[in-house]
């Protein structure tokens, strides 16, 4: 059954508060209310609330300190004020703290309703992307793994046929009308376009068109800057747009002229390089997408990229002389040509330039140690690059090196196979200093991390100060009854219980203020199954749920690559929305002869014999609504099989769910995982 959305009411009056209950008893929420600040704070911290509505002025605790608090402590409870006194500067200043709306008394029943749902459906959404994107990054760590994921389905078959299509199709534009007109299969869209990108003329160029006035749309040349296409150009990520009008991304965006529908997905053509944008719009039910599509979508644009570079590789390619090209000093990018054995055949003027003064690269010369780089690093380029000579995806790699053992650099990496003589392939390195580009992004981390440490040590300051002087005046009872045991005795408990808050504060402080890094490509188990668990820490405070974490030392000895990281971090995820109003989740690392046993066991509501059955079947779900994709466990269990590792799940309805992540034990034994 679907949950019933929560709702807190916060008002010092009575009257208001009976009267919006009742407003709100014909819908289908559950309320709450409290009578000042101090008693919302206290429901917030037994109950998890997915809307808070409080009044600004009231006694004891304001509004806004309200508001200060909600925004510290439970980040994705969203909030709305209102007031009787209308006061421009109170209504941006609860914005400013994170308020989704601020209405004015007295208040319309429609109007209250309306606001309600608006920041409920906003909630909804903001939850559904964020599961998508972590679901998207999953199977993109499969790389072309990820159509096997619908091996089973109705939808491979069809993805399948069009393969088939595509690789006869001679005409490139045919291919992408074939692609558009499967996407009403996959996803229903009566309206569509690809757009290849053309980076030499700075524009995207129409390759196909679905729907309305088609041939012209196909035959557009728009500029790469230019609207949302230009954006997914900057930022490479499946884009799905349930209502652009209530889309809080793109604030200021114009209406889609020629259009039915606000909802539509853009999927970036994102392999080798980036090719461009398939656009898809106005679903046959007048529905909004939902996040199935967008996959299936992703699944179209990855299976379009297999069919372009394809193409590519068949085309004749214009032979040429590495020597000669190399040997031009215009090409302001480092570059150098490596043999099977990471050995310079090659290299250009600028390379030097690169490496700094006094380093001279000479042929035959092993190329990755002039970087100045640490043995780890090393070796993770030396993989990537004999990785890209065997026909996987070259990635671009960013690295920190010191050439000459003095100057640091921020080196950004690419290795591209090329053929060599007598048929041998070499492998290509470009090398682009970014080191004052990544000096600003660090400066701009650094002040928003101090803006940052601002906003909290405000809040923070507020929540110190109500108990520190509840403990100043405990102390001070206590020197005085100092002649009465029992009177200090209870006076010091108090004061422990106001010091006890103080350090939950300070806690809380830390922990927000403390950047979390990314996964890296490389790590040692222990470091990845803790970087899951740290990113997930606030959305396990918010759901009120306490986490034990308890990993045997010797994980710190196995190395892993990052995409187990997403393995931990969607089955963490699962746990904690399992448990909506709170529970505890133990992870525990257990070493066996064979193999080795990370476990995540939770008290949330369960899962019965019957869907234990189809949780591993792609696009089933055990969330209600557009919440759940169902691919999330699918995805693990593809990566975990890459290391002949498997998943299993136990459970019983309202006794909580185990998950086992099983690693073979050679991955122990030897300290690495391939």
């Amino acid at each position: 059954m679907k949950e019933q959305p929560l709702i807190l009411l916060v008002d010092d009056d009575p009257v208001i508060l009976e009267l919006m209950r009742e407003i709100l008893r014909f819908g289908s929420y559950g309320v709450d209310v409290a009578r000042n600040g101090r008693v919302a704070v206290e429901r917030l911290q037994n109950t998890r609330y997915d809307l808070v509505l409080t009044d600004m002025v009231m006694p004891e605790m304001q509004g806004l300190d309200l508001l200060q608090y909600v925004r510290l402590h439970h980040p994705e409870t969203l909030t709305i004020v209102f007031t009787g006194y209308a006061n421009y500067q109170d209504a941006v200043t609860a914005v400013k703290l994170g308020a989704f709306d601020c209405l004015t008394k007295p208040i319309g029943a429609e109007i209250l309703r309306h606001a309600i749902d608006r920041a409920l459906e906003f909630r909804r959404l903001t939850r559904a992307q964020q599961d998508l994107e972590m679901i998207l990054q999953g199977a993109e760590s499969l790389g072309w793994q990820a159509l096997e994921l619908v091996s089973d389905t109705p939808e491979a078959a069809v993805l399948a046929g069009l393969r088939e299509e595509a690789r006869q199709e001679p005409d490139l534009k045919q291919v992408g009308q074939r692609f558009l007109e499967t996407s009403r299969q996959l996803v229903g869209a009566t309206h569509g376009s690809i757009f290849l990108f053309k980076p030499a003329l700075g524009q995207f160029s129409g390759l196909a068109a679905m729907g309305l006035n088609q041939e012209y749309r196909a035959g557009l040349q728009v500029p790469a800057n230019s609207g949302l296409m230009g954006y997914l150009a900057t930022n490479p990520r499946p884009l799905l747009v349930a209502d652009l009008r209530q889309d809080s991304r793109f604030p200021m965006a114009p209406g889609r002229e020629g259009y039915n529908s606000s909802s539509f997905i853009l999927i970036p053509l994102l392999g080798r390089k980036f090719w461009g944008v398939i656009n898809l719009t106005d679903r046959e039910d007048g529905e909004p997408f939902t996040s199935r599509d967008l996959f299936l979508g992703w699944l179209l644009g990855r299976l379009l990229v297999e069919i372009l570079e394809v193409r590519q590789e068949q085309q004749p390619a214009e032979r040429f002389s590495p020597p000669a090209a190399l040997a031009q000093d215009q090409v302001p990018v480092a570059v150098a040509v490596l043999d099977g054995d990471l050995k310079i055949v090659q290299a250009n003027a600028a390379l030097e330039g690169l490496l700094g003064t006094g380093v001279k690269v000479a042929a035959e010369q092993e190329f990755f140690p002039l970087l100045g780089l640490d043995l780890q690093t090393q070796q993770e380029l030396a993989d990537s690059f004999r990785g890209a000579l065997h026909g996987q995806e070259s990635q671009k790699i960013s690295v920190k090196a010191t050439p000459n053992g003095q100057t640091e650099r921020f080196l950004e990496v690419k290795m591209i196979p090329i053929p060599g003589k007598e048929g041998i392939t070499q492998g290509l390195v470009l090398m682009e200093d970014m080191s004052e580009l990544e000096q600003l992004r660090q400066r701009l981390r650094l002040f928003e991390h101090l803006a940052i440490m601002g906003k909290l040590s405000l809040c923070v300051a507020h929540e110190l100060n109500n108990p520190l002087d509840g403990i100043r005046r405990y102390l001070s009872l206590a020197v005085m009854k100092k002649e009465q045991p029992e009177e200090v005795e209870r006076y010091l408990a108090e004061a422990l219980k106001g010091l006890e808050k103080m350090a939950a504060s300070i806690r809380s402080l830390m922990a927000s203020a403390k950047p979390l890094k990314g996964a890296r490509s490389w790590d040692n188990l222990q470091n990845l199954l803790r970087d899951a668990v740290k990113i997930m820490m606030f959305q396990a405070s918010d759901h009120m749920v306490q986490v034990t974490f308890n990993p045997p030392r010797e994980l710190q000895q196995v190395k892993a690559e990052a995409d187990l990281y997403h393995v931990f971090l969607n089955i963490i995820k699962n746990a904690l929305q399992a448990m909506p109003q709170g529970g505890h989740l133990r992870i525990d690392g257990l070493l066996h002869p064979q193999e080795v046993e990370i476990v995540f066991e939770d008290t949330g509501k369960g899962i019965s014999t019957e869907e234990l059955e189809q949780i591993f079947k792609p696009f089933y779900s055990t969330k209600h609504g557009a919440q759940g994709l169902g691919l999330g466990l699918p995805i693990c269990q593809k990566i975990l099989e890459r290391y002949g590792g498997r998943l299993e799940v136990s459970s019983q309805p309202e006794h909580g769910t185990k998950v086992s992540v099983f690693l073979p034990q050679t991955a122990y034994r030897e300290g690495s995982i391939h």
